[in-house]
């Protein structure tokens, strides 16, 4: 597990929320699992007064976003007892509370997250969703720039949630965008900078044209990694590719992979499939270099 930060010259601007909102718009699995979620919650089971069309929701949101709730039918008889559909209407932030707030087995849990995540696919321009990756980039900005006054512990509190949302917004003017587009910016942006576990990108960082000289290696690793991202790859398949082609491969090589993670040996073996195709005759010695 690594440690990340945002790049400390780092600035909310509109170029990149537009760079965020494309990647998102173009990236099947988000663009379709959002999708999916918006028919859900506002067409097929708009309103929550039917326990079925209520454990729907939740089990759906619990499957796509990972929420760790155990007890479905618990939190969606919660739910319904609570009569939500005109505190929905009214963007009620007391009600995120009140979702949050569940017994299950005898034990009070607080899933605030899930409750944000819930409100806010039924209004998505009114509630934004509360995410550990979104709490990074407030509270790392906010270090730096001071846009509102609030501490950690003060952003479970979503009134002041949304207060410091909104604040950002304005600080960075970013007024034109809506509440469910700083969303997925602000998601994919803690992501990028945040996610210990997953991909880390050694070379790309969103730039339009390539920074590396022409005959230096980095610029074939840039190349790739862009490639890699922009295209949408899909990291599972190429982290299993590459531990199928690991496996094929000499002991110096094999010890030399073992300073990568699975995702990073996935972008590797992706490079290597692209300037396959793209230079036939090159024997990619260059690629232990990464």
């Amino acid at each position: 597990m690594k440690n990340r930060a945002l790049p400390e010259d780092y600035k909310p601007s509109t170029k990149d929320v537009e760079w965020f909102l494309n990647y998102w718009n173009n990236n099947h699995n988000y663009f379709n699992h959002g999708q999916a979620l918006k028919k859900l919650f506002q067409n097929i089971c708009k309103y929550n007064t039917c326990i079925e069309d209520v454990i729907i929701k939740c089990s759906t949101l619990n499957d796509f976003y990972s929420t760790n709730i155990y007890d479905i039918s618990t939190m969606a008889e919660h739910i319904l007892s609570l009569n939500i559909d005109q505190r929905l209407e009214q963007h009620d932030y007391s009600l995120v509370k009140d979702i949050a707030q569940v017994k299950i087995g005898g034990k009070r849990y607080y899933f605030y997250s899930f409750a944000t995540k819930y409100c806010s696919h039924h209004q998505p321009d009114y509630f934004a969703i509360y995410d550990s990756y979104v709490e990074k980039v407030l509270l790392a900005l906010n270090l730096r720039d001071a846009f509102a006054c609030f501490k950690h512990k003060d952003l479970k509190k979503y009134e002041t949630f949304m207060n410091v949302i909104k604040s950002f917004q304005q600080h960075y003017d970013l007024m034109q965008y809506n509440i469910k587009e700083l969303d997925q910016y602000l998601w994919q942006l803690g992501k990028w900078y945040f996610n210990p576990y997953g991909l880390s990108f050694k070379y790309y960082n969103r730039e339009e044209e390539n920074p590396f000289p022409h005959n230096d290696v980095r610029n074939h690793f840039w190349h790739g990694e862009m490639m890699f991202v922009t295209t949408g790859q899909n990291v599972s398949y190429w982290k299993e590719s590459g531990r199928e082609q690991l496996n094929l491969k000499n002991e110096i090589i094999q010890k030399l992979a073992r300073k990568y993670s699975p995702e990073q040996l996935g972008v590797i073996t992706y490079i290597s499939a692209l300037y396959d195709k793209l230079y036939t005759n090159d024997n990619q010695s260059w690629l232990i270099e990464y």
